[in-house]
């Protein structure tokens, strides 16, 4: 079971990971132990987000983020940004 669930993690990632990102939030949930978004062009990705108090103020992406809040990240960079009202928050991810 273990093994199964790492797969399901790194195949999360790479999709995840080679993703360009520039999108409303449209849902937030816990998803394989991480976070699950879905967006408003209809992907639908799962990450692992870390909180750091310099990044993003100790804020916990699942708790903070929220439907029409945007999310940008590049292809292949190790952060992701949430633009929520006037705030910018910055989270790294787990990686696989």
């Amino acid at each position: 079971m273990q093994n199964q669930a790492k797969y399901k993690g790194k195949k999360h990632f790479e999709v995840f990971n080679a993703a360009d990102i520039d999108n409303r939030i449209e849902s937030v949930r816990i998803a394989f132990k991480g976070t699950g978004v879905i967006l408003d062009d209809g992907r639908e990705f799962i990450f692992y987000p870390i909180t750091d108090n310099k990044l993003n103020k100790g804020s916990i992406f699942n708790y903070i983020a929220e439907s029409g809040d945007t999310i940008k990240k590049r292809a292949f960079s190790d952060t992701i940004y949430l633009y929520k009202g006037d705030n910018i928050l910055a989270y790294n991810f787990t990686k696989f």
